[in-house]
């Protein structure tokens, strides 16, 4: 649904975005990660036909964006991280705006409002001027008129910024049923737990450049092939450093406390040689009764990415 081969966006000497290329597939939820000053808003942007690239292609449904930008522009809804809205406009007639903007007119203009109004949660400020909306009412707000002409594809950048917890909540959900339907999503957050949870597939993005791209286990698994895995075992054991130097996939045992029930392990390898490590194990007479491997989180991914560790880098 989105394809960006090759681009690049340069201010004066800067560069912003160097050689990015991905693609979003339809109806998935593809996020943007990385530092600040990493180049996601300018990508968005680009996409978004807010700035013109240096140099590349962005195609958004089979729509060349450069070529026909006011084409591209009906398939698509861009909020930005900062929501603007007219002071002395009401929230319903903020994205009435909008919707005429679109053409939209007559009851299916007002159906298709009062429908963006539910959605985010706004009907009850639907009559309320945007200047007295806190800014997460704003950020609200700025999301049904983003909704309001029915874009099969979302821009969204940092939107869960100033939402409360069941705020943010309800916007995974209400982005997880849009892909359900069919919409596609391109979304940048530095909410990275809620990036985990949302998003199908993910970009790693460094000083405007791609360090990574695919599913979350696929970029995690090429950023960090080492794995921690956790153990329990019913009495203490003798052997089990013996036994743990028998296997070569484990470079590191620390226990976890003075007991000597709980350790942890250091393991090159996925999970298939995850449960060989357990054969081994309870073949060598370890009393397991706790196994588990520890998940990688984005925010460790994050950090790596942020400190300039690339380990793992791969071609997007």
């Amino acid at each position: 649904m989105i394809e960006v081969r090759d681009l690049k966006v340069h201010y004066g000497q800067h560069v912003a975005v160097d050689r990015m290329s991905f693609s979003v597939e339809r109806g998935s939820v593809y996020g943007l990660i990385g530092p600040n000053g990493a180049g996601k808003t300018t990508t968005i942007k680009a996409i978004a036909t807010l700035i013109e690239p240096t140099y590349g292609e962005i195609v958004v449904d089979g729509i060349p964006v450069l070529q026909q930008p006011e084409e591209a522009r009906r398939k698509m809804g861009y909020m930005p991280d900062f929501p603007p809205v007219y002071d002395d406009l009401t929230v319903e007639e903020f994205c009435d705006l909008f919707a005429h903007a679109y053409g939209m007119v007559g009851q299916r203009k007002k159906d298709k409002v009062n429908e963006c109004l539910e959605m985010t949660h706004l009907t009850d400020k639907k009559g309320e001027l945007c200047k007295t909306l806190s800014r997460g009412m704003k950020q609200r707000a700025l999301l049904a008129k983003t909704l309001v002409h029915d874009p099969s594809v979302l821009l969204l950048d940092e939107p869960g910024a100033n939402l409360d917890p069941k705020a943010r909540i309800d916007l995974r959900k209400l982005l997880r049923k849009l892909a359900q339907e069919g919409r596609t999503i391109l979304v940048s957050s530095h909410v990275l737990t809620e990036l985990q949870d949302l998003c199908d597939a993910i970009g790693i993005m460094r000083e405007g450049t791609m360090v990574g791209s695919g599913s979350i286990d696929e970029v995690l698994s090429r950023s960090s092939p080492e794995r921690i895995i956790r153990m329990e075992i019913s009495t203490p054991n003798a052997e089990l450093e013996s036994v743990i130097a028998t296997i070569p996939s484990i470079s590191r045992l620390s226990a976890l406390n003075q007991s000597g029930l709980e350790y942890e392990m250091s393991h090159e390898g996925d999970k298939v040689d995850a449960a060989r490590v357990l054969e081994q194990l309870i073949k060598g007479g370890v009393p397991v009764c706790g196994f588990h491997l520890k998940q990688s989180k984005v925010e460790d991914l994050f950090l790596e990415v942020e400190s300039g560790n690339r380990k793992g880098e791969s071609p997007s």
